[in-house]
Protein backbone atom coordinates (compact mmCIF):
# COMPACT_ATOMS: atom_id res chain seq x y z
CA UNK A 1 0.00 0.00 0.00
CA UNK A 2 1.08 3.49 -0.38
CA UNK A 3 1.91 5.64 2.29
CA UNK A 4 0.23 9.56 0.76
CA UNK A 5 2.57 12.28 2.59
CA UNK A 6 0.71 14.50 4.11
CA UNK A 7 1.62 18.51 4.69
CA UNK A 8 1.38 19.38 8.35
CA UNK A 9 -1.44 21.86 7.71
CA UNK A 10 -3.26 18.43 6.68
CA UNK A 11 -2.42 16.37 9.87
CA UNK A 12 -5.95 18.00 11.97
CA UNK A 13 -7.77 18.88 8.38
CA UNK A 14 -7.49 22.22 8.94
CA UNK A 15 -5.97 24.24 6.14
CA UNK A 16 -3.70 27.24 7.38
CA UNK A 17 -4.08 30.32 5.48
CA UNK A 18 -0.85 33.06 4.77
CA UNK A 19 -0.91 36.22 6.49
CA UNK A 20 1.03 38.73 6.81
CA UNK A 21 3.33 38.13 10.30
CA UNK A 22 1.99 40.21 13.55
CA UNK A 23 3.49 43.56 14.27
CA UNK A 24 4.21 44.36 17.82
CA UNK A 25 2.68 47.36 19.52
CA UNK A 26 4.98 50.37 19.30
CA UNK A 27 6.73 51.05 22.33
CA UNK A 28 7.11 54.15 24.27
CA UNK A 29 10.55 55.17 22.35
CA UNK A 30 8.61 55.41 19.09
CA UNK A 31 5.80 57.26 20.29
CA UNK A 32 7.84 60.03 21.76
CA UNK A 33 9.75 59.92 18.43
CA UNK A 34 6.93 61.03 16.69
CA UNK A 35 5.61 63.19 19.16
CA UNK A 36 9.05 64.85 18.66
CA UNK A 37 8.47 64.70 14.71
CA UNK A 38 5.20 66.46 14.84
CA UNK A 39 6.08 68.83 17.25
CA UNK A 40 9.22 69.95 14.79
CA UNK A 41 7.15 70.38 11.89
CA UNK A 42 5.06 72.33 13.62
CA UNK A 43 7.72 74.44 15.04
CA UNK A 44 9.32 74.86 11.30
CA UNK A 45 5.68 75.94 9.93
CA UNK A 46 5.00 78.32 12.29
CA UNK A 47 8.18 80.18 12.10
CA UNK A 48 8.21 79.88 8.38
CA UNK A 49 4.78 80.60 7.11
CA UNK A 50 5.34 84.40 8.05
CA UNK A 51 8.56 84.75 6.33
CA UNK A 52 6.60 83.12 2.98
CA UNK A 53 3.78 85.72 3.47
CA UNK A 54 6.02 88.61 3.76
CA UNK A 55 7.78 87.36 0.49
CA UNK A 56 4.53 86.86 -0.93
CA UNK A 57 3.34 90.33 -0.48
CA UNK A 58 6.25 91.93 -1.37
CA UNK A 59 6.19 89.78 -4.65
CA UNK A 60 2.24 91.56 -5.14
CA UNK A 61 3.91 95.25 -4.55
CA UNK A 62 6.46 95.06 -6.39
CA UNK A 63 8.97 95.41 -3.68
CA UNK A 64 12.09 93.72 -3.51
CA UNK A 65 11.72 91.33 -0.12
CA UNK A 66 15.23 91.02 1.01
CA UNK A 67 17.57 93.47 -0.48
CA UNK A 68 17.44 97.08 0.69
CA UNK A 69 19.65 98.32 -1.94
CA UNK A 70 17.53 97.57 -4.54
CA UNK A 71 14.25 98.92 -3.44
CA UNK A 72 12.63 101.76 -5.46
CA UNK A 73 14.78 105.02 -4.91
CA UNK A 74 12.24 107.89 -3.02
CA UNK A 75 10.72 110.67 -5.44
CA UNK A 76 13.33 112.93 -3.71
CA UNK A 77 16.49 110.66 -5.06
CA UNK A 78 18.78 111.59 -8.04
CA UNK A 79 16.37 109.88 -10.08
CA UNK A 80 13.67 111.86 -9.89
CA UNK A 81 14.66 114.65 -12.39
CA UNK A 82 12.72 117.38 -14.40
CA UNK A 83 12.56 116.36 -18.23
CA UNK A 84 12.27 112.38 -16.57
CA UNK A 85 13.27 110.00 -14.42
CA UNK A 86 16.39 108.03 -14.33
CA UNK A 87 15.77 104.63 -13.62
CA UNK A 88 17.54 103.03 -10.36
CA UNK A 89 18.65 99.62 -9.50
CA UNK A 90 15.47 97.53 -9.08
CA UNK A 91 12.88 100.33 -10.49
CA UNK A 92 9.78 98.98 -12.57
CA UNK A 93 7.54 100.74 -14.55
CA UNK A 94 4.96 99.73 -11.38
CA UNK A 95 7.16 100.96 -8.87
CA UNK A 96 7.59 104.37 -10.68
CA UNK A 97 4.10 104.70 -11.27
CA UNK A 98 3.84 104.59 -7.26
CA UNK A 99 6.21 107.30 -6.52
CA UNK A 100 4.45 109.56 -9.24
CA UNK A 101 1.21 108.59 -7.28
CA UNK A 102 1.32 107.48 -3.87
CA UNK A 103 -2.45 106.86 -3.71
CA UNK A 104 -5.08 104.48 -5.97
CA UNK A 105 -4.87 102.58 -8.53
CA UNK A 106 -1.78 103.21 -10.65
CA UNK A 107 -2.71 100.60 -13.78
CA UNK A 108 -3.89 103.67 -16.26
CA UNK A 109 -0.30 105.53 -15.10
CA UNK A 110 1.68 101.88 -15.80
CA UNK A 111 -0.22 101.94 -19.27
CA UNK A 112 0.70 106.06 -20.22
CA UNK A 113 4.11 105.40 -19.32
CA UNK A 114 4.46 102.17 -21.45
CA UNK A 115 3.12 104.00 -23.98
CA UNK A 116 5.29 107.27 -23.59
CA UNK A 117 8.41 105.15 -23.74
CA UNK A 118 7.74 102.43 -26.35
CA UNK A 119 7.55 99.60 -23.99
CA UNK A 120 8.03 98.19 -20.31
CA UNK A 121 11.83 97.40 -20.58
CA UNK A 122 14.28 99.25 -18.14
CA UNK A 123 17.39 99.91 -18.10
CA UNK A 124 19.47 101.07 -14.93
CA UNK A 125 20.65 105.00 -15.99
CA UNK A 126 17.96 104.60 -18.37
CA UNK A 127 15.56 108.48 -18.57
CA UNK A 128 12.27 107.29 -18.51
CA UNK A 129 9.62 109.94 -20.33
CA UNK A 130 7.34 111.13 -17.36
CA UNK A 131 3.62 111.60 -18.89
Amino acid sequence: MAHAMHHPADVTGVAFVACAPLRSAPTVRTYRRRRLAVLLAATAAVLLVPVAASRAVAAFRDVPASVPERRPAPATSPGAQAGGYLVQPGDTLWSIARKLQPEGDVRALVHQLVDANGGADLRIGQRVVLP
